[in-house]
């Protein structure tokens, strides 16, 4: 796809504030009164609130979409990854570095909104109204996506539609219904997001958001809230708009059952090839060419056989989720052999994710520190296993500092190889596609209980393009239980899950947060002793028989094992969820220089 490159505009578009959150009119440059007196500087501008999100990252990667998914029970982040550890740990403050750095973001980015927004009346009698409502509807849906991420956070926010100065800048929190009603029922009508193309052209491809990604973004803050009538009905204009122009990306379902036979790639939707998917809505841009417009994920999420350094990865709850290709839970399935785990299983378990003996990059992944040596096919030579032995093995995968014993193979594509270590990547950063908005569908339909028909169809669409057997229509539990399977692994790493276990209860009003986010988080089992384990064939293997219920929650019992022998599994760390949690807490910063605020009442519970 195409690379924008941003105009000189969007950086003179970078606001300050009156205080740290709340922006306000710059004092000098383009944005004065009068901008945007054309056409191009309103493009400009619309361009540069894009750009907003796209500048925010933590650990260096994109945040949320690729690594706020580190803080849940589906995958682990390096020791010493403070931002995700406090956050597992339940140990954030006000103070806590990610904390504000959001808040920030979200109103910074509000204000590059409000800069054209509030003056789209210049260009009346100089622009066609077509295109004056078309930057509208882009602006309030960018708009619409921020405050819903700020509420999603830290609940009620102070709502700031237009532009701020000195003395127009103290805003008490709204109540976050008020927000996401105003969003969902005042802001994006059907009026107002029908004046966007369905598709941008090719030109733009998924820069900008079209009717098909807006209407997705409306379903989802629909979803988000409970608003089923109205997240079902929004998914389905969205799906029906896109078909023939959007839809789900073949997948190669080959099993490499090792090293020796390939390795699978998800590159079509993940990679650089991605960025030309029919199945991207919107996405996050980058280019090297323009400096520092590029993203890391490349360098933290990659081994450090590839130059990178091994940070993130799936837990062993995640990797026992994935069913047999019978669609029937590894507790459940005749087909799963603890032995040959990875045998008969989802194939986006190896899509999605790297194990141990698989290849990643053109390079054998092995955890196993009997292994010293590791194959490099790029060159058809070993190379020195640094995941299991020799300098900084510690922070490999199979490290008491590593990543948990795995990787992910979801954003890892060889044709960035070069780019590894010089963390330079700009492969696209998608925010919104396809398969989601089946998904949004199908939860709003079984939550209503109404067409469980329809949800069991957008379910089995996603399912049959995974190479797995189709779900049966079933009662709004079965149906349940089957729609969050496939949240869980269709969406892994893509930064929904801390948002979903937030948002969704058990069969008995459960929060899923206070079950899947306390007690150990496990990873498989590994040694530093060569001759410990020489005798065992299976001294790598995984032994923890997990206990899924029907949410997909993976636990252990540390007495249970698949073969009687004691429990392997190591303790990789351990979660603490309190109800506190279910916000984080409101920035110091804000409520300290907010004069509409209340340092002491304003906070959220329990911060």
């Amino acid at each position: 796809m195409k690379k924008i490159f941003i105009s000189f505009m969007a950086a003179a578009l970078v606001l300050s504030g009156c205080n740290e959150a709340l922006d306000r009119h710059p004092l000098n440059g383009p944005a004065s009164g009068t901008f945007p007196s054309s056409e191009e500087e309103a493009l400009a501008g619309v361009l540069a609130a894009y750009k907003g999100w796209a500048n925010l990252t933590i650990q260096n990667c994109q945040w949320p979409q690729r690594t706020e998914d580190a803080a849940t029970d589906i995958a682990v982040g390096r020791n010493g990854n403070n931002n995700f550890l406090l956050q597992v740990k339940n140990t954030l403050t006000p103070e806590t570095a990610l904390i504000p750095k959001i808040y920030k973001q979200i109103y910074k980015t509000a204000g590059r909104v409000h800069l054209v927004l509030d003056n789209l009346g210049n260009l009346e009698g100089k622009v066609a109204p077509e295109q004056i409502a078309v930057f509208r509807a882009e602006l309030l849906t960018i708009r619409g996506f921020y405050y819903d991420m700020a509420c999603q956070f830290y609940g009620d926010i102070p709502f700031i539609d237009h532009s701020l100065s000195l003395d127009d800048c103290a805003y008490a929190r709204t109540p976050r219904k008020e927000v996401t009603e105003h969003i969902l029922f005042t802001d994006l009508t059907d009026e107002t997001l029908d004046a966007l193309p369905v598709q941008w052209a090719a030109s733009y491809g998924t820069t900008r958001i079209g009717r098909v990604a807006a209407y997705g973004i409306k379903a989802r803050i629909a979803l988000n809230w409970g608003y089923y009538e109205e997240a079902a009905r929004c998914a389905r204009k969205a799906l029906d708009l896109g078909e023939g122009i959007y839809g789900l990306e073949p997948l190669n379902l080959t099993y490499y059952a090792t090293h020796v036979d390939g390795e699978p790639d998800p590159t079509p939707i993940f990679g650089l090839k991605g960025q030309n998917s029919k199945e991207w809505l919107w996405a996050l841009q980058f280019n090297r060419l323009i400096n520092e417009n590029y993203d890391q994920t490349i360098y933290y999420f990659g081994p450090r056989t590839c130059n990178g350094c091994s940070w993130f990865g799936p837990s062993q709850a995640m990797m026992d989720t994935f069913q047999c290709i019978d669609g029937l839970s590894i507790t459940e399935s005749p087909l799963y052999d603890w032995k040959n785990p990875w045998n008969n299983r989802d194939p986006r378990l190896d899509l999605w994710t790297v194990r141990p003996e698989s290849r990643i990059m053109g390079i054998q992944f092995s955890s196993d520190v009997r292994n010293a040596k590791v194959k490099n096919y790029n060159t058809n030579t070993e190379i020195e296993n640094l995941e299991a032995v020799g300098n900084k093995s510690e922070y490999g995968a199979n490290g008491t500092k590593g990543p948990g014993g795995y990787f992910w193979r979801k954003y890892l594509d060889i044709d960035l190889m070069e780019v590894m270590n010089s963390k330079q990547s700009d492969c696209n950063a998608g925010v919104i596609r396809f398969a989601e908005l089946y998904l949004i569908e199908a939860e709003a339909e079984i939550e209503l209980n109404r067409d469980l028909g329809r949800a069991a169809a957008d379910i089995n669409k996603i399912r049959a393009r995974a190479g797995m057997p189709a779900v049966a229509i079933g009662n709004q539990a079965a149906m349940r239980k089957a729609l969050r399977y496939e949240r869980k692994v269709e969406l892994a790493m893509e930064g929904f899950r801390w948002f979903d276990l937030r948002r969704w209860t058990d069969s008995k009003g459960v929060l899923l947060a206070e079950k899947a986010l306390n007690g150990k988080i496990y990873a498989p089992p590994f040694s530093n002793n060569k001759a410990a384990t020489l005798e065992d064939p299976y001294a790598f293997v995984p032994n923890g028989k997990p206990i899924i219920d029907d949410d997909w929650i993976v636990t252990y019992d540390e007495g249970s094992t698949w073969d009687g022998k004691a429990f392997n599994l190591r303790v990789y760390d351990n979660m603490t969820w309190a109800p506190r949690e279910v916000l984080w807490p409101f920035p110091k910063d804000e409520l300290d220089t907010n004069a509409a605020l209340d340092p002491l009442t304003d906070q959220n519970p329990g911060w």
